[in-house]
């Protein structure tokens, strides 16, 4: 999300326009979920995804056309036995729906919405119309919960009952998904309710070698990253491109980061002395999971040695410290280690347990609650014909 806003800011501060590709409903299976963003600039910048790369070329293809007067909504039908599954050959069996919208400027809601995340701990809720029987509201309308009470609204003061309805469910939203609402003339209007959630911050505390590899895969993803370093010779911008990199006494340098419930601290120091010192601020901080490098013994060292300062750790703090780092990959060199300690943070944030999925009993990715089919309303249709969507959403 980060390198697409990125590229958006940069684009429309030069007065190019944008379109902005957002798959807003998935029926069956694909690559990319609801939440899923490509981006593409007038200079020719493609940006983000909206499946693995087999339905890009097409919307690229398709989309400044599309949106010209307008945003439209797009659908790929990948099921087996349709002209698209043919074209394709994804393999995906299912129909993704994708918004195209025209950005022309910063203050288009489908740019700065997002772009506040970096502001706020707590998710956002961005509700966007794509398709509207009303007249009250039409595609590309967003409702934005910021903060508590703080709403930011595109609609019309004609549409406040609308407004007002989209709030109520989007409050009540447990995870991004379609929902359908009507308005006082029981028109349908298709809205895609969406939880933007802040992006981790991992704090890591030191700055070797090993720590290189763990920030490339960081960024990579998106993640906010700071380094705390003591070394001059290590603790250097170069060394950790696109990372907030501070060098000095990392203890010091540990009471002026904004360690909140979004941050992830990592002790990579390898100086037991060190970590001695920064262990009990990271536990008074709220953050959810304290990762330290090292075998188990290290770390009853470490909690014997705070217990004879008068610093005891109590069972609720010992369950956030993970120690070692990272999932059982049976890694060996820097890189695969620090896949395995980027990988078991993204399993902390989406509530798995990172093993292997031909295992699991459970989907690959959660469903939402059943939804009855709705046929589609002033759609760009690919393949899809509105009377024949009868499957609901998984």
């Amino acid at each position: 999300m980060q390198e697409l806003l990125r590229t958006a800011h940069e684009a429309l501060e030069f007065g190019e326009e944008c379109v902005l590709c957002t798959v807003v409903r998935l029926i069956g299976s694909g690559y990319g979920r609801p939440g899923a963003r490509l981006l593409l600039t007038e200079s020719g910048d493609r940006v983000g995804y909206i499946s693995g790369g087999c339905l890009e070329k097409d919307l690229c293809r398709q989309a400044w056309g599309l949106t010209e007067s307008g945003p439209r909504l797009v659908a790929y039908d990948t099921r087996s036995g349709t002209i698209q599954s043919t074209r394709f050959n994804t393999g995906c069996e299912g129909i993704v729906y994708i918004l195209c919208q025209r950005i022309r400027t910063l203050d288009a809601p489908a740019i700065r919405v997002p772009s506040l995340l970096d502001r706020h701990d707590n998710p956002i809720r961005l509700a966007t119309i794509y398709s509207s029987d009303s007249p009250l509201v039409q595609a590309g309308d967003t409702v934005a919960i910021l903060s508590g009470a703080e709403v930011n609204s595109t609609l019309d003061d004609s549409a406040a009952e609308i407004e007002d309805i989209l709030i109520e469910r989007m409050r009540e939203a447990k995870q991004s998904r379609s929902v359908e609402i009507e308005d006082a003339d029981s028109n349908v209007i298709e809205v895609f309710v969406e939880i933007l959630t802040p992006p981790p911050h991992l704090v890591i505390c030191g700055a070797g070698d090993d720590v290189i590899p763990v920030v490339d895969f960081a960024r990579r993803l998106d993640w906010n990253v700071t380094v705390l370093g003591h070394r001059p010779e290590q603790t250097t911008p170069a060394r950790f491109e696109q990372a907030r990199v501070r060098c000095g006494q990392i203890a010091d340098l540990l009471k002026e980061v904004d360690l909140g419930s979004r941050s992830y601290p990592l002790l990579m120091t390898h100086d037991f002395a060190c970590d001695v010192q920064l262990l009990p601020v990271l536990l008074d901080s709220p953050a959810p999971s304290i990762g330290i490098l090292g075998p188990k013994r290290r770390l009853a060292r470490l909690i014997s040695e705070l217990a004879q300062k008068g610093r005891p750790v109590s069972l609720s703090e010992a369950a956030r410290i993970r120690a070692p780092l990272g999932l059982d990959l049976g890694a060996i060199t820097p890189a695969e280690i620090a896949c395995s300690i980027v990988g078991e943070i993204i399993t902390l944030e989406r509530g798995r347990t990172g093993g292997p999925l031909h295992e699991s009993p459970r989907p690959i990715h959660d469903s939402p609650p059943h939804e009855r089919e709705i046929p589609l309303v002033s759609t760009a249709t690919v393949g899809v014909p509105s009377c024949s969507l009868a499957e609901s959403d998984s």
